[in-house]
C-alpha cells in the first residue's frame, strides 16, 4: 500500500513575482516619501504620493496569497481523481498515458486513455511536474502487477511521449 499523493496548485511563481515587486517598489517609495513628502502643497500632490503605494500593495497581495492552494489531483492505489473537472480514472481501466503539449501552449497536458474515453489534464503551476505524475501512477500500477512502458518511434528509437499500460513484471526476472 502506498500513501495517497495530493497534487495542488503552486504559488511559487506568484510569490517570487510579488517579492520582486516589493524589493523594487519599497525602496523607491521610501525615497519618494523622504524627498517628496515635505514638498506636498495640496491634496492632488498627496494623492499622487499615495498612488505610489499601489505597487507595494500589489506586491504584498502576490507574495502572501490569502487562499490555500487548490487541490487538482489525488493519486491513490486504485484510482486517480481529478478535481478541477471532477473525474475519477480507475487504474484497472487505464490503457495509456500521453504527455502532450498542444500547439501554441505554454504548458504540458497529460491525456489519459481509458476504456470509455480520453481525459485531458493540464499541467500548469502544480506542485509536481508531468514526469513525476507519470512516475507516481507507474508505481501504483506496479503494485497491481502492471507497469508503464514508453513507446519509441521506429526511427532511431526517439521518445514519442506515449506510455502504454502493460501487464506483467516491470523488470525481467533472471535466475
Amino acid at each position: 500500500m502506498t500513501a495517497e499523493t495530493r497534487i495542488r496548485d503552486s504559488f511559487r511563481i506568484r510569490r517570487v513575482a510579488g517579492g520582486a515587486l516589493l524589493f523594487i517598489s519599497l525602496p523607491l517609495n521610501l525615497i519618494l516619501v523622504r524627498f517628496a513628502w515635505p514638498r506636498v502643497d495640496g491634496p492632488t500632490d498627496a494623492l499622487f504620493l499615495l498612488s505610489a503605494l499601489l505597487p507595494v500593495a500589489l506586491g504584498l497581495w502576490a507574495a502572501f496569497p490569502l487562499r490555500k492552494p487548490a487541490l487538482r489531483m489525488t493519486i491513490r492505489d486504485q484510482a486517480v481523481t481529478l478535481h478541477s473537472p471532477p473525474r475519477t480514472i480507475q487504474l484497472a481501466a487505464l490503457h495509456s498515458i500521453r504527455l502532450h503539449r498542444p500547439a501554441l501552449a505554454k504548458h504540458d497536458q497529460i491525456i489519459f486513455k481509458t476504456d470509455e474515453d480520453l481525459i485531458p489534464f493540464n499541467i500548469a503551476h502544480l506542485t509536481h511536474d508531468a514526469p513525476d505524475i507519470i512516475n507516481l501512477i507507474g508505481i501504483r500500477l506496479e503494485n497491481q502487477g502492471r507497469h508503464l512502458r514508453e513507446k519509441r518511434s521506429e526511427v532511431l528509437g526517439a521518445r514519442t511521449g506515449l506510455w502504454e499500460v502493460v501487464t506483467g513484471a516491470a523488470f525481467e526476472q533472471r535466475p
